[in-house]
């Protein structure tokens, strides 16, 4: 019987040595990681930056960027060669500003007409890219004073274009009256327009005011 006190007894002492200890475990706080909040201090302007450099740039800016390089011409200017006037039917119109020119109407000395060259660039997405670059030039006498048009020549162009285009001579008779909404129409209007931006396209021997009361028939 005083065996099993003894056991009893020194069970029970065990039992309470070790029961501070796993009280203490219990009631210690796990620690707490310590986790620093970055900041982005970035300004917002470089976020849309970076979005807008992400953007693909579609079949049009890729044609006008092409323009400009092909030119020497950094994208960030604003003075180019091949003005853009609009697209239509997949296809880029872009004004020869630098043959632009104004000329006498042939067997007549008081009236000028405006001789021009159009570049047409494809930007159809679908169609795969070659180089050199494929594109068509067209030649129009534009004549403000009657507002009418004349078609001289289109060539089919790669790379550099020859200097030997044929064209169909100059008539009285191939002046064609402008239909609204045609694509004479349209190059006629846009050329104009552009031709007014640029004081090195005017008739050099007249003013302003001259040409707008040649075009518009009405006296300043």
């Amino acid at each position: 019987m005083f065996k099993w006190q003894g056991l009893a007894v020194g069970s029970f002492l065990a039992l309470c040595l070790c029961m501070p200890l796993t009280v203490q475990a219990a009631e210690e706080p796990e620690e707490i990681k310590s986790t620093e909040i970055s900041s982005d201090t970035s300004h917002a302007d470089d976020w849309f930056n970076k979005q807008e450099d992400s953007v693909e740039k579609g079949p049009l800016s890729k044609a006008m960027e092409r323009e400009q390089q092909a030119n020497g011409q950094s994208t960030d200017k604003k003075k180019v060669r091949y003005v853009y006037l609009f697209e239509d039917n997949g296809f880029a119109y872009f004004l020869d500003s630098q043959n632009a020119h104004w000329k006498n109407i042939p067997y007549s000395e008081s009236e000028e007409i405006l001789d021009v060259w159009i570049k047409l660039v494809k930007v159809d997405s679908d169609e795969e890219y070659s180089y050199p670059q494929k594109y068509f030039l067209e030649h129009y006498y534009l004549r403000p004073k009657t507002k009418q048009i004349q078609f001289l020549s289109e060539l089919e162009v790669s790379g550099r274009p020859d200097n030997t285009a044929k064209e169909r001579p100059y008539s009285v008779r191939n002046w064609e009256n402008l239909v609204s909404g045609s694509l004479e129409d349209e190059i006629y209007t846009r050329v104009l327009k552009e031709v007014k931006k640029g004081d090195n396209l005017w008739p050099k021997h007249k003013s302003v005011r001259d040409v707008l009361e040649d075009w518009f028939r009405v006296s300043l």
